[in-house]
């Protein structure tokens, strides 16, 4: 049988990995996401930011998505920024 503990600290760890990997996202396109709104946020203000507003397994589903869209040379930056706006509207 699985401890709490052992469950939360998975948890812990999985929400770092996730933060980590929307950071890295946004310290890779930094050029284009500076001549946006969000150009002002750091990519830990803004990892956070969406965390909070979307909470952990939308973001998990975001990052997927952007991973599948990079690996078919797609434009990963437009749909991030897709979800930013909708974030905005919203």
């Amino acid at each position: 049988m699985i401890r709490f503990e052992s469950v939360v600290r998975m948890m812990m760890l999985e929400l770092t990995e996730l933060k980590r990997q929307l950071r890295s996202f946004c310290r890779r396109n930094r050029t284009a996401l500076k001549s946006t709104y969000v150009g002002k946020y750091t990519a830990e203000e803004l990892s956070e930011m969406l965390i909070e507003s979307l909470g952990a397994e939308e973001v998990k589903r975001v990052v997927q998505d952007i991973e599948i869209i990079n690996r078919r040379g797609g434009n990963t930056v437009t749909y991030f920024m897709l979800i930013l706006e909708g974030l905005k509207a919203a």
